[in-house]
């Protein structure tokens, strides 16, 4: 019996361990997913925080019972012990099945609404094409002419001003990549032959850090991106430069 307990003292403190070192991961890092800076990454944080709650409630409940069943029914010489079973009692079978369809229907709901917010298209956006290829970024502004009458283009840096929303067209050039700029919005493919609309904003000027999340070759985790968001008179003098 001690040497049980042992065990699941030791397993209590090795969990509780993994837990404090999970955690060293969270805002404040320059990708992280839970320092929300735009309009849309809030948007996904106010899903987020309420889905997480209710599944880590659900996993309480659903640990608590399987602790309870590995200790009261476990086998012991002696003292045999078999749970009284539930079949062939429709009320409590047809109630374990509604409730779980009950719980993820609620989450359903705003999931569903929070994904047509995401892709809806902003009004007065600024349109910039992004391009995907091993291994860089490309970043077009086709509304935006140069002296030279040509599209403005830079690499692996996007700027943008602070406050407008941005559209961002995702393709790739040769093999899928994946576009993600964790505090500003979710990922986003980029496949060859198709345009992936997305949508950015930043609230506050400053520099934002991106990924390609989607495995392309050697490179891949080279293939960084950072979108310097400005204040509009500074980006329309950016723009002039």
């Amino acid at each position: 019996m001690r040497t049980r307990m042992r065990r699941v003292a030791s397993f209590v403190v090795l969990a509780g361990v993994v837990l404090v070192v999970a955690s060293c991961g969270g805002s404040g890092r320059p990708q992280s997913t839970l320092d929300p800076k735009g309009t849309y990454a809030h948007k996904i944080q106010n899903l987020v925080v309420p889905v997480f709650i209710t599944a880590g409630i659900v996993g309480l409940i659903v640990f608590a019972a399987v602790i309870v069943a590995v200790f009261r029914f476990r086998e012991r010489p002696g003292h045999e012990h078999t749970p009284k079973q539930i079949h062939g009692r429709p009320a409590l079978e047809i109630s374990l099945t509604i409730l779980p369809a009950i719980i993820l229907a609620v989450v359903a709901v705003p999931t569903i609404k929070t994904l047509f917010e995401l892709n809806q298209k902003p009004k007065d956006p600024l349109v910039v094409n992004v391009i995907g290829q091993q291994w860089w970024w490309e970043f077009d502004y086709p509304t935006i002419k140069g002296s030279d009458g040509l599209p403005l283009v830079t690499a692996n840096e996007m700027v943008v001003p602070a406050g407008r929303p941005v559209r961002v067209n995702v393709t790739s050039r040769d093999v899928i990549h994946s576009f993600w700029i964790p505090k500003l919005n979710g990922k986003r493919d980029a496949v060859p032959g198709r345009i992936q609309p997305w949508n950015i904003q930043a609230d506050k000027p400053g520099e934002y850090w991106g990924q390609c999340t989607e495995f392309c070759g050697l490179s891949h985790a080279n293939m960084r991106m950072r979108l310097i968001a400005l204040t509009p008179a500074d980006f329309d003098e950016w723009v002039a430069n």
